[in-house]
């Protein structure tokens, strides 16, 4: 990948959070937010650093609401190929619940299925694939997101 390209994918970063737009998946307002340092598990974390990831995780989660008009914003954390402490922060907006549903052919009165979603749009929405109808545009997105969080997390005193 090269640096400009993670630049510009880069929404915060600061001595403890960096908050990127995905790179491998193309769902306008699909973030990870990344522990800096070594840690590798949550529970390891010390309390202020937990304390700090709660409310970077709030307000990352706020703005991606903000952005993209998501109804739920599924907060999901593998540490299973990059094995360094990161969330995925997606974004289950009315657009790509509908395309789900066609493509899975899963009716409305039919619960979400969170997990298979998350799985099917990490799957169909990929660079040089057009995104499914009524998505915003990536770059307006990206915009708005950068507008909400033009302000460093920082803990509450």
């Amino acid at each position: 990948m090269a640096t400009d390209d993670a630049n510009s994918r880069c929404l915060y970063s600061d001595d403890r959070f960096t908050l990127e737009a995905a790179d491998f998946c193309t769902v306008p307002g699909y973030l990870i937010l990344r522990v800096t340092g070594g840690a590798t598990h949550l529970a390891g974390l010390e309390p202020a650093m937990a304390r700090a990831l709660g409310e970077a995780l709030a307000r990352a989660s706020a703005a991606i609401e903000a952005a993209t008009g998501a109804e739920r914003v599924y907060v999901l954390s593998f540490c299973e190929v990059d094995r360094r402490l990161h969330f995925h922060l997606f974004p289950r907006t009315a657009w790509l619940l509908e395309a789900f549903r066609a493509a899975t052919d899963a009716g409305p009165a039919d619960a979400v299925d969170g997990p298979a979603l998350f799985g099917w749009a990490r799957a169909a929405c990929v660079p040089g694939r057009a995104l499914p109808a009524g998505a915003p545009v990536p770059a307006d997105v990206a915009t708005a997101l950068r507008t909400a969080l033009n302000h460093p997390i920082r803990p509450s005193r």
